[in-house]
């Protein structure tokens, strides 16, 4: 078992968010300095294992509710499938991510169940972030991934 650095982990969690909300929202992401509107959700949940912390997912509404279309294939979704919807995505993010450390590193990992909340938290403990990766989709919507997690 090795633990990753913090740049190897930056690069799973890139690959896996980029990767992942194409294959499931049809929408691209770039890397980019993204502004996040005020209009926004969080998605976030907790790791444990070999492999802990936090991970937050902040993102413009505008961007969460044309993934939620994408999925339901539906012009309007409904608040309560909308929550459901986006925690889903963050779900099989957070699972990628926990087998993409896993692949590079053979060191397990699990997360909690995604929290959703209206608006920007940002639920960091002691320590502050290890990193932040910012997104543009091609829409010029924002994202922004916030992590700490830290190998055990």
């Amino acid at each position: 078992m090795s633990a990753l650095t913090q740049e190897e982990i930056q690069n799973v969690l890139d690959q896996v968010m980029q990767d992942m909300t194409k294959r499931i929202g049809g929408i691209c992401l770039r890397k980019r300095d993204a502004i996040l509107s005020n209009d926004m959700c969080t998605v976030y949940t907790t790791f444990e294992g070999s492999y802990h912390g936090t991970l937050i997912l902040c993102a413009d509404t505008t961007f969460l509710v044309r993934l939620a279309r994408y999925v339901m294939q539906e012009d309007t979704v409904d608040p309560n499938d909308f929550e459901d919807l986006v925690k889903e995505y963050f779900n099989i993010i957070c699972g990628q991510i926990v087998a993409g450390l896993y692949r590079i590193s053979h060191c397990p990992s699990r997360f909690r169940i995604p929290v959703f909340y209206m608006g920007r938290y940002i639920p960091i403990e002691d320590g502050g972030t290890q990193g932040v990766i910012n997104y543009a989709s091609d829409h010029n919507e924002g994202a922004q991934l916030i992590h700490q997690l830290i190998s055990a």
